[in-house]
């Protein structure tokens, strides 16, 4: 897995353009935020091994892009005011053990887990983020296929999808489950995935004008 990204400086903008797509996260024109998105570096103290957060938000307070460092205040369980999605993971192997967005960005209402799928064997490199619903772990928990399985359940047994393209941010597909549709989570999945690009330093995620809104 790769390492946490660097801090960039204030005053690069690591979002690329690109003619004729849509930005899905931190552009005021996207589908995720209506304000300039800045991204915080967080460590908790609480925990062993050390863990860190990247959390996007939602908020003028710095220049849009900006990533600030902020591992010297101890967040005490808190987020910066405006904050839309939390990416939680290990300091010392950037492993991700847990996602969260606010209730702003989304909020199924469903105690939601996720599992993160690397396509291998696909022509272009690209990813999966599959939410699942139930307490087969706790809420927000990201896992592998394979920690999925050892609970007795399928892949196919989730309520939402999303695949992208890691090289470019091209978000190929956005599934959701008939009980789960019109909760948000396709939102969901699209806030989270941003998140975890940014940790992982890959472009930012991005739709053709053409693909619906998320519900």
């Amino acid at each position: 897995m790769s390492s946490p990204a660097a801090r960039r400086d204030e005053n690069d903008d690591p979002r690329p353009q690109r003619r004729g797509l849509r930005s899905v996260t931190g552009r005021p024109d996207g589908d995720l935020a209506t304000a300039p998105v800045w991204w915080a570096r967080l460590a908790h103290r609480d925990t062993d091994p050390i863990e860190h957060s990247l959390v996007a938000v939602g908020s003028g307070r710095f220049r849009h892009g900006s990533a600030i460092d902020l591992t010297a205040v101890d967040p005490r369980g808190g987020r910066p005011t405006g904050w839309l999605v939390d990416v939680r993971y290990r300091a010392c192997d950037g492993r991700i053990t847990r996602l969260a967005a606010s209730p702003g960005l989304a909020d199924p209402g469903l105690p939601l887990w996720f599992a993160e799928i690397a396509h291998a064997t696909s022509d272009i490199p690209s990813a999966s983020l599959v939410a699942f619903r139930g307490d087969a772990f706790p809420a927000g928990t990201l896992v592998t296929p394979s920690e999925v399985t050892a609970r007795g359940l399928t892949m196919d047994e989730n309520v939402g999808e999303l695949r992208w393209w890691t090289r470019s941010g091209l978000i190929e597909c956005v599934g959701v489950t008939a009980d789960a549709a019109g909760r948000g989570v396709g939102r969901l999945l699209v806030g989270l995935a941003g998140g975890i690009a940014m940790l992982r330093n890959w472009p930012a995620l991005v739709h053709e004008p053409t693909q619906p809104e998320l519900r």
